[in-house]
C-alpha cells in the first residue's frame, strides 16, 4: 500500500489522566475520526522554586491524524473535549505531517 497524497495534520493533546479513552470514543462518534491513539505518561516538576519542592503529575497523551481541511474543526473539538480550555489543564499542538499511512477499515464483501 502506497502512502496517500492527501495532506494530513497531526494533533497532540496533553491532558489530565483518565480522559483519553472517553475523548477517543467521542471523537469517533461525533466527528467520524478513527485514526487516533492514547497513551499514559508521568513526570515531575518543581512547584516552588525557592523551596525546591517537587510534584508528580500524570497525563494522557492523545495523538490524532486528521485531513488538513478538517484540522481546525477537530482541534477545536479536542480543545474543549479534553478540558484543556481550563487553566493548568494541559496543552494541545498541531503540526504538518511529512509521511503517513492512515488506518483503513476493512470492507466486507
Amino acid at each position: 500500500m502506497k502512502p496517500v497524497a492527501t495532506p494530513y495534520k497531526a494533533i497532540t493533546c496533553f491532558c489530565p489522566g483518565g480522559r483519553g479513552q472517553r475523548v477517543l470514543e467521542d471523537l469517533r462518534k461525533e466527528m467520524g475520526i478513527n485514526c487516533a491513539f492514547v497513551h499514559h505518561a508521568r513526570g515531575i516538576g518543581v512547584g516552588n522554586v525557592q523551596e525546591k519542592k517537587l510534584f508528580y503529575i500524570e497525563r494522557e497523551i492523545i495523538t490524532v491524524l486528521v485531513p488538513v481541511d478538517r484540522a481546525d474543526e477537530i482541534f477545536r473539538f479536542l480543545y474543549f473535549a479534553t478540558g484543556i480550555d481550563k487553566p493548568h489543564a494541559g496543552m494541545i499542538v498541531m503540526e504538518k505531517t511529512t509521511r503517513l499511512m492512515p488506518i483503513v477499515e476493512p470492507v466486507e464483501l
